[in-house]
């Protein structure tokens, strides 16, 4: 299943944000950095490094980020890099129109990513990118086409500095052993996804109509690889962060399950009587306003990517 967030059409969102626009804080950036950092620059043919994506805010507040990562390689006949996957491991963002996606030539990373609220941090991590090395070579990894947007509720474009890097691929030494990053990262994971919530929605313009689930989970170490969904008790089923409800008539309990790339797991329940239920037990006056907030920041942030998606969309129509 697509991405179902670049499938969403905003209008009613729009319509909402006219009431209570006014709980965001506005805030203009003058200025970031978007630049590429690797675990290691100098590989052997068989190694795999992990290659992080960041941002500078430079002082000011930003809320989204869209754009390529271009992967030049000195050689014109067979990659120096391949690119295994992509991991959101301690990613300050939390919204993902576009989760980072490869070209079919391997050569170009896409993505659109956004924090609901903002975020005005110094070496921010986007998202990391897996790369093994399968030749000898270098490999220039560079932003490109860089979008940032201010939080200030307009969408305001911010002046965007990038800085690459170059990897150098170097033959294996005879009866050596290829180094591997990521399996030494995912083996030192040893916490699992942050508690997270489900909310139930129902949009004319999604999924025809019918109602789903969405959920978003946090994972610091390795990223969240893909959850599992239980639908009144029946059989655990494999999903994104959205999922269609089957039963469209009833009250309806559902148990979900993020799990990381370590194979680690968090579940969270909704209409279920537990202590891991969000919504089973009454929530306190305190709860419901910090959750009609995170509501509200999330749509705000959601309308603004979906306009700079459908400005990037009608960019690449041109």
């Amino acid at each position: 299943m697509k991405n179902i967030i670049q499938k969403i059409k905003y209008a009613s969102i729009m319509g909402f944000l006219g009431t209570v626009a006014v709980v965001a804080i506005p805030a203009y950036a003058s200025a970031a950095t978007v630049y590429v950092q690797a675990s290691r620059t100098t590989l052997s043919v068989g190694d795999t490094a992990i290659v992080s994506v960041k941002i500078d805010a430079d002082g000011g507040v930003l809320n989204a980020v869209s754009g390529t990562i271009g992967l030049k390689s000195s050689s014109a006949t067979k990659p120096v890099l391949a690119v295994q996957q992509f991991s959101l491991g301690g990613s300050a963002f939390g919204l993902w129109p576009r989760t980072p996606s490869l070209s079919t030539d391997g050569s170009l990373i896409t993505f659109v990513g956004g924090v609901p609220g903002g975020f005005s941090i110094e070496g921010a991590t986007m998202f990391n990118i897996v790369v093994t090395a399968t030749s000898t070579g270098t490999v220039t990894i560079t932003p490109e086409n860089m979008s940032v947007y201010a939080n200030d509720g307009k969408g305001t474009l911010v002046p965007t500095q990038i800085k690459g890097l170059t990897i150098e691929v170097v033959p294996a030494k005879a009866g050596s052993v290829p180094v591997n990053d990521w399996t030494t990262l995912l083996a030192s994971d040893k916490t699992a996804p942050q508690p997270f919530i489900i909310v139930l929605g129902q949009d004319p313009s999604i999924f025809n109509g019918a109602k789903f689930a969405y959920f978003s989970a946090v994972d610091n170490v390795s990223g969240i690889d893909h959850y599992e969904v239980s639908e009144n008790g029946g059989a655990y089923v494999r999903s994104g962060s959205t999922y269609v409800l089957q039963d469209q008539t009833t009250p309806v309990t559902l148990s979900v399950v993020a799990y990381n790339k370590a194979g680690l797991s968090t579940a969270a329940t909704y209409g279920i009587s537990s202590s891991t239920s969000t919504f089973a037990s009454a929530p306190t006056a305190v709860k419901l306003i910090a959750i009609v907030i995170v509501i509200v920041l999330i749509a705000i942030v959601l309308a603004i990517l979906w306009f700079i998606f459908r400005k990037i969309s009608k960019r690449r129509k041109v």
